[in-house]
């Protein structure tokens, strides 16, 4: 339902600048795509180098540049809405850089995304050699030459947790910028998921009407703050969306290069989550629906559907394949997930593949004989029917309180973390509540509850104009409702903000995003023809400052009155950089020996660069000086408690450092932070494993707190040692 231009605005044959400035957000996004994919290839061969990556990523968009065509006529509107885009993405990619975040610190999944990331900017693959590690371990059950979940052994080798296309992507800035780039390069993927929002949109609501959408997500404190750290939802909503756009390019006009493209973005998907195939099953669904609906050759449908399922299939398993054999540890714990979501994928590839083949002799009737028997009413029962169940799902908080179980270990833990955060906050303590009740209100804390309502109106008019007008609405559904409604259901996550949200973050809140706008301009074109215009205005007006409401919360009854929401304002984990960086200086080039937490045991062999081994209790002379001997040099202790051990003469704080972070909030947008104070001891171990204190460094105290202080913000503070 694109709309046409107004009168005043016809197209007419554009230059190659405006062309191409028309074309631009969708190349740009192609450019994305094409580079994850290829430094995602790379990755999983073991062979991710920039002479590797780079060079087939060139080769990539220039055979894929003309499946984004420019267009033969170019309106006012079409050059207006495409620049707004690309100068509104680019400001927000700055905005974002200069509060990137510093999550090197590992205590949620962006910590060993971001750190094997920095790996692979000088290392060919993900596996990162012990060196010693493993020897040096077996001097107590209590050392471990890798760290519980997030660093695994496998042989001798200690694997980051998790799928690598991620990594590998944001390595490519560090070819150009070093660490920073690193740090920096999701902010540019999230910029481009802006514009992969907008290339969707503008397909169904014009070029104009489409910055709505993507200025609410662009200003929703969910996607600001998820872009800022290295998680895989920002790259995730690219790949979603960019594999919608092409499927249903592919699918209108009948080209197989966009099919083909579709296919394999869509499979990519389990290079950069394990759930890629929750993902890919909505849009293979949704892709061969489009295909049997639509009029054409039967023959050339079936064989166009038949190969996006071979393609998008091969894709995805080697996704699983690379998941393996790069994260073994990380697999096998989530194998059970894992095979019933791949069972399920496989047996719905069957089924749509055995129904493709019966097209051949007419088979695809089923699916239009089915919408002619439904006709109008019935189409409008369909997607009434798609809105109440949306509407119900958001009713749960009303009627019902989901409960986790006690059975599993893991249960127990999120039960227990759950009630420290219920505990912190004055909640009635509840441990065993997921509040998966909530996950639609979840939606309304980042878009608010007008943009929900309207987007739940907006699905169903898609699905009614699916089978009524455009069979290719199928794939906004496909794309966005699935996993939508798995995840509304049972989200399986730790019910903090934004922790939660990252379920959402991918599909669900462009999704809603998108089909508010629908729903919104469908309104509008309901008003006379003399209200239109200011009633677009209005509401183009609405999508932006209601995401933007959210960041300042005002009660007057609360100890903080007035607060800000901190994934906005604060840099996440900022001070971290200057710790690592100051701790790998203290004594370099020597193995190192991690006394206490595991959270730096990955910071601490990435960026120093040494074997590290992970010691969780005290240990005596006799055990350090036994760990000492498994490498040529004698190794560092670093502790930030000194008690542990014995030493020469009484230590100093060699290191100190705060690191700030977003504060865990249940049931609302986080708007205090933490301040979190660390002071590290340094010794080098002797010969009979009493350690020799390191001196401090007058500059590397100071720097590592001095970052720290210059991030302060003044929204509320809650210091812990």
């Amino acid at each position: 339902m694109t709309r046409p231009a107004s009168p005043q605005a016809r197209a007419t044959d554009p230059g190659r600048a405006a062309a191409g400035l028309v074309a631009a957000p969708e190349r740009i996004v192609l450019m994305l795509v094409v580079l994850a994919l290829s430094a995602g290839l790379w990755a999983s061969l073991g062979m991710h180098t920039p002479w590797t990556v780079l060079p087939t990523a060139v080769v990539g968009v220039v055979a894929a540049w003309r499946i984004v065509p420019v267009p033969s006529r170019v309106a006012a509107a079409d050059r207006t809405g495409a620049l707004a885009a690309l100068v509104g993405s680019g400001a927000w990619a700055v905005a974002a850089a200069v509060l990137h975040a510093e999550y090197l610190i590992v205590v949620r999944d962006p910590g060993f995304l971001t750190l094997a990331g920095l790996w692979l900017v000088d290392h060919p693959d993900s596996d990162i050699p012990s060196l010693g590690a493993i020897d040096a371990a077996g001097v107590d059950s209590t050392v471990l030459a890798d760290a519980s979940q997030a660093w695994n052994l496998r042989g001798d080798d200690v694997q980051p947790q998790g799928a690598r296309m991620l990594s590998a992507l944001i390595a490519a800035g560090g070819w150009v910028a070093g660490d920073r780039g690193v740090l920096v390069a999701n902010c540019l993927v999230g910029a481009v998921g802006i514009l992969a929002i907008y290339a969707l949109a503008r397909r169904v609501l014009g070029p104009l009407a489409a910055l709505a959408p993507a200025g609410a997500v662009a200003l929703s404190v969910s996607h600001i703050g998820l872009s800022r750290a290295a998680y895989t939802e920002p790259l995730t909503l690219v790949l979603v969306l960019a594999a919608a756009l092409w499927l249903w390019r592919g699918v209108e006009e009948r080209r197989a290069g966009p099919l083909v493209l579709g296919a394999v973005t869509a499979g990519a998907i389990s290079f950069v989550r394990i759930d890629g195939a929750a993902f890919a099953a909505g849009l293979l669904a949704a892709t061969v629906l489009a295909l049997a609906l639509i009029e054409g050759s039967r023959a050339k449908r079936a064989t166009a559907a038949l190969g996006v399922l071979a393609i998008q299939a091969a894709v995805l398993l080697a996704g699983y394949g690379a998941l393996w054999r790069w994260s073994e540890g990380y697999a096998d714990r989530l194998a059970d997930q894992a095979v019933l979501l791949m069972v399920g994928y496989s047996v719905l590839t069957v089924v749509l593949a055995l129904w493709v083949a019966s097209w051949f002799a007419g088979g695809d009737g089923v699916a239009t004989a089915a919408r002619d028997r439904l006709g109008r009413r019935g189409a409008v029962a369909a997607g009434v029917a798609v809105s109440t169940v949306l509407a119900v799902l958001a009713s749960r908080p009303l009627w019902m309180v989901a409960h986790r179980g006690t059975e599993t270990s893991v249960d127990r833990f999120t039960n227990s973390v759950v009630e420290s955060f219920q505990r912190g906050q004055g909640f009635e303590v509840d441990p065993t509540r997921t509040y998966a009740e909530h996950t639609v209100a979840w939606v309304s804390y980042y878009l608010t509850w007008p943009l929900v309502l309207l987007g739940i109106l907006g699905f169903g008019l898609a699905t009614t104009w699916m089978l009524t007008r455009r069979p290719a609405w199928a794939l906004l559904l496909g794309a966005t409702l699935p996993t939508s409604l798995l995840y509304f259901w049972n989200p399986e996550v730790v019910p903090d903000q934004l922790w939660a949200f990252r379920r959402f973050e991918p599909a669900t809140l462009p999704g809603f995003a998108i089909a508010a706008a629908v729903a919104a301009w469908w309104l509008i074109g309901r008003l006379r023809e003399g209200r239109r215009p200011m009633a677009r205005r209005v509401a183009a007006g609405a999508f932006l400052v209601l995401p933007l409401s959210t960041w300042v919360s005002i009660s007057p009854s609360d100890d903080l009155p007035v607060s800000a929401a901190t994934p906005v304002f604060v840099r996440e984990m900022g001070g971290a950089y200057d710790q690592i960086t100051a701790l790998c200086d203290v004594a370099p080039d020597r193995p190192i020996i991690l006394a206490g937490t595991s959270s730096h045991f990955g910071s601490l062999r990435v960026m120093c660069d040494q074997p590290t081994a992970l010691a969780l209790a005290s240990l005596t002379p006799e055990q350090v000086a036994e760990m000492a001997q498994a490498w040529d040099v004698a190794p560092v202790v670093l502790t930030r408690d000194p008690d542990w051990f014995e030493w020469t003469a009484d230590p100093e704080i060699v290191v100190s450092s705060r690191v700030r972070q977003a504060s865990y909030a249940l049931q609302e947008i986080p708007r205090t932070y933490f301040d979190r104070d660390y002071q590290w001891y340094a010794g080098v171990v002797g010969e009979d494993g009493v350690l020799a204190p390191v001196a401090p460094s007058s500059s590397t105290g100071a720097s590592a707190s001095s970052a720290a202080s210059a991030a302060s913000l003044s929204v509320g503070e809650v210091t812990s040692p």
